[in-house]
């Protein structure tokens, strides 16, 4: 009993300390314009309590900027940052990003968030820095031993783009909380459908790119009693489906008046999007746009092991945030997992991981009931979403791998230790 207590102590300690590092820095992230924008639609608070009408879908508004954003991007970061905002009494911005404009002409409009809106809005995503280290050692601790729970942790901990990429007030902070609590719920046994289908929800509504959870709760919901007949099964995953569709409904208030119709229109918004994107941004860098499988794939290497945390996705304002970055970066924590050498030795760490995770569950690797394989699955379903539909190369679109990476990584190195000690003791 006293020594669970202490190893739970330790626990939080060292929680404690990674988290302390990573708030101490929230300050030094270069602004990201994109925070601009979540901070902008952060009004959307003031609208849900004074004008809720206003937040539904109105074919007619079509040039209203704050629909358009509500119909391209999920909801759940500006929530967050507009109920902090409501809490401490820091106003949205009046005006959002245009980067058809310069560094000083976003200034002058008001575009640029003040340092203290800026840290308050930062603070209203990245809370959940703590809890996603704690589910990342609870993740590993679930799915192979307390050896890897704590590798998981520190190498979460420590990465990169987890540093850079949940530090600003964007959407990847809570995605990448919500994959991981999601994923440890995935794995970790029998739970209730709604404390499944609540955080893949909050997921989905972080980032529409964490589809592939979706599908993965489905096949628990329906694997999870398959010993039952078929019919028996399906309630579950009714369940599950109706609750994800109602959070994802309630959290979307541009459904609320039009359903069919806010769809339509948010497809079309975002095929537009992507297909300006993707001419654009091909046009003066095409290596961002990769088109063939094997070219996708290369970049997602780069991206997640090679190239250095990007402050930016494109390079508008570069010399603007030049100097936060020198700042940031002379900082040698902020950069300890990425690079020529760095990137490959983790890069090989992830493969070797990958293989003896399969090769270890093989006897049972199509049993969907056991965690190892939903693990897997749902890896391989998100890396595929994330090759075939995400044609932009940008480094923060692939966050949503980072929870499996950093638990094959940790699990490499503990095999590594295990097989190590057994060479030992057949040696002796």
């Amino acid at each position: 009993m006293i020594q669970n207590l202490k190893k739970k102590a330790f626990l939080f300690v060292v929680i404690f300390l990674f988290s302390l590092l990573y708030f101490i820095g929230i300050r030094e992230v270069p602004f990201h314009p994109d925070e601009s924008t979540q901070i902008f639609m952060s009004r959307d608070v003031d609208f849900f309590f004074s004008q809720p009408s206003y937040l539904s879908y109105n074919p007619n508004n079509s040039e209203d900027l704050r629909q358009r954003y509500r119909l391209l991007d999920p909801p759940v970061s500006r929530w967050f940052i507009g109920m902090f905002g409501l809490i401490f009494k820091v106003p949205p911005l009046p005006a959002d990003w245009d980067w058809g404009k310069s560094w000083e002409e976003n200034v002058q409009s008001g575009a640029l968030p003040p340092p203290s809106t800026l840290l308050i809005s930062r603070l209203a995503v990245s809370f959940v820095f703590p809890l996603l280290l704690y589910f990342a050692y609870k993740t590993g601790e679930v799915l192979a031993d307390k050896k890897t729970a704590w590798l998981n942790l520190v190498f979460t901990a420590l990465n990169a783009l987890i540093l850079l990429h949940t530090r600003r007030a964007m959407a990847e902070s809570l995605l990448a909380f919500f994959s991981c609590l999601s994923l440890y719920l995935l794995v970790s046994g029998k739970k209730p459908v709604w404390l499944l289908a609540v955080p893949i929800a909050l997921a989905f509504n972080a980032k529409y790119s964490t589809a592939p959870l979706v599908l993965a709760g489905w096949i628990n919901c329906l694997m999870s009693s398959s010993n039952s007949p078929f019919h028996h099964r399906l309630k579950p995953v009714l369940l599950y489906s109706i609750i994800f569709i109602l959070t994802t409904f309630l959290l979307n208030p541009v459904l609320w008046s039009s359903p069919l119709d806010a769809l339509k229109a948010a497809a079309k918004e975002r095929q537009n999007l992507l297909a300006a994107q993707t001419t654009a941004i091909g046009g003066f860098n095409p290596s961002q746009t990769p088109q063939t499988v094997p070219e996708r794939l290369l970049a997602l290497i780069a991206q997640i092991y090679i190239a250095p945390p990007a402050v930016a996705d494109v390079g508008n304002y570069l010399s603007a945030t030049e100097l936060p970055a020198q700042i940031y970066f002379s900082r040698p924590w902020n950069n300890l997992t990425n690079g020529f050498f760095k990137g490959g030795f983790f890069l090989s760490l992830t493969i070797i991981g990958l293989f003896w995770m399969i090769r270890r569950h093989w006897s049972s690797i199509w049993k969907f009931s056991n965690p190892a394989t939903l693990f897997l699955l749902t890896f391989i379903v998100q890396f595929a979403g994330i090759i075939g539909g995400i044609p932009l190369a940008f480094q923060r679109y692939y966050l949503p791998l980072m929870p499996y990476i950093t638990f094959f990584i940790g699990y490499a190195i503990s095999q590594g230790i295990d097989l190590g000690k057994n060479t030992i003791k057949r040696s002796i």
